[in-house]
């Protein structure tokens, strides 16, 4: 299953509280694809992230826009 959070025009710390209470609720194999605007939302995100036990991959879809995949 994927869940999907759409952060654009937000800015820190909404979309990464955001993304981590949905990945708290999310079981073991389901995915979190995050869609954000904001360079320093996208760095807090692969900071966090990159410290649990999860894959991610980020993809600049548009100039400025990324979607962000995180497995649980």
């Amino acid at each position: 299953m994927v869940h999907e959070i759409m952060c654009m025009g937000e800015i820190c710390p909404l979309p990464l509280l955001k993304a981590k209470k949905k990945y708290e609720e999310m079981k073991e194999g389901e995915i979190l694809k995050v869609v954000v605007d904001h360079r320093c939302t996208l760095d807090n995100l692969e900071t966090y992230f990159s410290k649990l036990n999860c894959s991610m991959e980020v993809k600049e879809v548009l100039k400025g826009v990324w979607e962000v995949y995180i497995k649980k």
